[in-house]
Formats: C-alpha cells, structure tokens, sequence
C-alpha cells in the first residue's frame, strides 16, 4: 500500500496541469480564516507590482503554477504555491488523512526548517526592497 502512495504521489507531483490547481478561493472554503490572512500580505496582491504580463522569468517567485518552465495558473503567490497543487489532496475526507494528503502532493511545511527552506527559494534573491522576515506572517 504504502509503494502505490508514493508512485500516487510521484505521477501527481511530477507534471501537475492546469486542472490540478484548485485556487486559493477554493481553499478558502475550509480554511476561511487562512484566506483572508493571506489576503492582507503582500502574496496576494502580486499583480499589482507589474503594469502588465509579467516576463516568465518572474513567474517563478510571483506566481501559482508551474513558471517558468509552465504555465503560471494565476499571477499571485496563492495557497498552491506553497502547499502544492491541489486537486489531489483538497477533497475534505483526504485533507483529514494527513500521511494521504502528503501522499497526493500536500507539501509538509510541519517545520520551522521547511517553511524557512520553502520560503528562501524565492526570499533569498537580491532583488527585494526590504529585507525577508521568515516570520512574517503569510495567513
């Protein structure tokens, strides 16, 4: 049992489509009070910093979705850009089975050292006007 979760988790982490990613509206339907903390920071209103389509190489750091090397799902740092494309783990019945959810592509962010690592894959590029706080809250 526990191979077919991790070949599960492999094949739904290893090219997520478009209609793998749910939207943070769509996480907000359980996790009502992490969406409108995430609402006031800064991640949610990244298309207000470009006057237009952003390049792809921005998309990396400044987008849901698989950017640069795919598509971005929406120009804003969204639940799935952290927590890993949706649709596999979002179903209620899974998101309460915790070792499934993570199977199906939830990322663990259980500890202070994966949120930090997570975090700085974006944070730690010089190009920010102020410096990155890892305990800045993000919802």
């Amino acid at each position: 049992m526990r191979t077919a979760l991790v070949l599960l988790f492999l094949a739904a982490t290893a090219s997520a489509g478009r209609l793998d990613w749910t939207g943070s509206a769509a996480c907000g339907q359980c996790h009502a009070a992490q969406l409108a903390g995430w609402q006031a920071t800064p991640h949610a209103t990244t298309r207000d910093r470009f006057s237009g389509r952003p390049p792809s190489v921005c998309l990396g750091c400044h987008a849901t979705g698989e950017a640069p090397a795919g598509p971005a799902v929406a120009v804003e740092v969204g639940c799935e850009a952290c927590h890993g494309a949706g649709t596999a783990y979002s179903p209620d019945d899974i998101m309460r089975d915790r070792p499934v959810a993570l199977a199906l592509g939830l990322a663990d962010l259980s500890t202070p050292k994966a949120r930090t690592a997570l975090c700085m894959s974006c944070h730690a590029r010089t190009t920010r006007e102020r410096p990155f706080d890892p305990m800045a809250k993000v919802h």
